[in-house]
């Protein structure tokens, strides 16, 4: 087993796709068929192209953030090309194995990641992929990435390389956290953030959250095509808790160490707000310079995204809440910052006749998350300023 490395180099490698990892419950899980000695197919769209590929597993969590108490059995993996992103079925003469340090499976200990050996397979930029996965033995509550806005699907038995009809679809990755490319000229940019980020409310199936959208726009473009962009969003997740690590804890699994990041884009703290009884706009501040710090020492160039509009949410809104997101997005645009940029989120979504309230064509009815168009603006300002940042 060859477990993650923590250079962010990692020997070449870069990352293409990531779904950062969390503790399961009931209801992300499939119920027809169960994932122990099943076959659950998962889709990704790729950032860049390349050859070589590798892909990582994750036993990290269990229905809490405490690791599960026994291993997760992979019994198998298998890389193919989708034919139709949502569908399941796979170009059957792409069809390709992948070995753990040689064999076909791997046995994941409690806490830990497994990654594959690189295997030769050739694919385009933005091609929709299929990573197959036959599971032995599974916990109970497995590592999963519950918001991942794309259809998994699942069918009892031994079906990694077949066209099948799945018992159960969902919409969360299992044990599958990452897939990297051995690339000669690519840097890895890293969305992260909660569920703006992750995607939520976007076109289910369509790719389209703001991060997909930069990255359509990046490979549209060959003086940026070689920038892979992953989003290691977690619905629900916080600086200080919510879904998942928080935030301030996960930042070096889910941004420093993903191979071959070079730059980061920090969307994060909307679900630190809400709870809030005075002002803790200073404090969050802390906890972004901390994270640009950790940036800098590793000499990753880091963007902050303004905090969105959240007016009309009854949660979200109050005027203590809003002065809150206003010293925040004040700081982070603020020269004195320290950021190599910030992408102004809350001013390409908001109305600007309010511009506490999201503008109505871009939201997605909450007042909080943004529609597909909202994702639309979000990805293309942000494609605006990391072009005009690394280009001049």
């Amino acid at each position: 087993m060859n477990k993650t490395a923590t250079a962010a180099d990692q020997g070449g490698w870069r990352c293409i796709f990531a779904a950062a990892t969390q503790p399961s419950q009931a209801e992300m899980l499939p119920k027809k068929a169960g994932l122990s000695g099943s076959t659950c197919r998962h889709q990704l769209q790729a950032a860049i192209g390349g050859k070589k590929i590798r892909l990582s597993f994750s036993n990290e969590h269990s229905e809490t953030l405490v690791p599960p108490t026994e291993p997760l059995i992979i019994e198998s993996v298998h890389i193919a090309r989708l034919i139709k992103a949502g569908e399941p079925d796979i170009d059957l003469s792409s069809d390709t194995p992948l070995t753990f340090s040689g064999s076909p499976g791997v046995s994941i200990p409690a806490g830990e990641v497994a990654t594959s050996d690189g295997v030769d397979f050739e694919f385009s930029p933005l091609e929709t992929l299929a990573v197959t996965v036959k599971f032995g033995k599974v916990p109970a509550f497995p590592a999963v990435h519950q918001e991942g806005d794309c259809a998994s699907w699942v069918i009892s038995g031994d079906h990694v390389s077949e066209n099948f009809t799945p018992e159960d679809w969902m919409w969360s990755y299992f044990s599958f956290c990452r897939a990297d490319v051995a690339a000669v000229d690519c840097d890895t940019l890293v969305c992260f953030g909660d569920s703006i980020t992750d995607g939520a409310v976007s076109t289910f199936n369509g790719f389209d959250a703001w991060p997909d959208i930069l990255k359509k726009r990046l490979q549209a473009d060959p003086a940026t095509a070689h920038i892979s962009v992953v989003n290691t969003g977690i619905g629900g997740n916080a600086i200080w808790g919510g879904w998942g690590m928080p935030a301030k804890q996960r930042f070096r699994r889910d941004a420093l160490d993903v191979p071959g990041v070079k730059y980061v884009i920090i969307l994060i703290g909307t679900n630190d707000i809400p709870g809030a009884r005075e002002d803790t706009s200073q404090r969050m501040i802390d906890e972004y310079k901390a994270m640009l710090s950790a940036c800098r020492e590793r000499g990753i160039k880091v963007f902050a995204g303004t905090v969105t509009p959240f007016g009309g949410n009854t949660v979200w809104e109050s005027d203590l809440h809003e002065r809150i997101r206003d010293k925040i997005n004040a700081w982070m645009m603020s020269e004195g910052a320290g950021f190599d940029g910030y992408v102004d989120f809350a001013s390409a979504v908001c109305d600007p006749a309010d511009r506490e309230k999201l503008k109505k064509e871009n939201d997605s009815g909450d007042g909080l998350h943004p529609s597909a168009n909202g994702h639309r603006l979000m990805g293309e300002e942000a494609a605006k300023v990391v072009k005009k940042t690394l280009l001049g």
